[in-house]
Formats: C-alpha cells, structure tokens, sequence
C-alpha cells in the first residue's frame, strides 16, 4: 500500500464526528470521514498553492537572467 504524505503546515485532527482538515491559511473542513480522506483533500489544495509557488520563482529568473542579459 502507497504511503500518504500530508503536505508541509496541513494538519489532520481526529474528533467524535470525523477528521478537520486545517491548512497553512486556516480550516478546510470538518468533516471528513477518514485520515486518508483528509489527506487527499489536503494534496488537492496544496498542489496549485505549488504550482504558483514555481511560477512565481521562474517569473523571477526569468527577470534576473534578462537583467544580467542587459548588463553583459
């Protein structure tokens, strides 16, 4: 069976009715049936918080490379 990886400032509490889901920027749910459920709804919100998080690093390379472009 596949390990699941809670992605970095999420977190999983268990509680009488289920499992809340809080993330990096506050609670994402309470009411989740499942740790694997919780976990999965937590990969889902955080890969496109990644993928902006990688373009804004390449938009800034990509600036950086032309500033030095420029000045060569």
């Amino acid at each position: 069976m596949a390990r699941l990886d809670l992605p970095a400032g999420y977190a999983i509490r268990g509680h009488a009715a289920g499992y809340a889901l809080r993330g990096p920027y506050g609670p994402l749910g309470d009411d989740f049936d499942c740790w694997a459920e919780a976990c999965f709804a937590a990969q889902d919100h955080a890969d496109p918080l990644a993928l902006e998080a990688a373009d804004e690093l390449a938009a800034i390379a990509d600036f950086e490379a032309d500033q030095f472009r420029e000045a060569a």
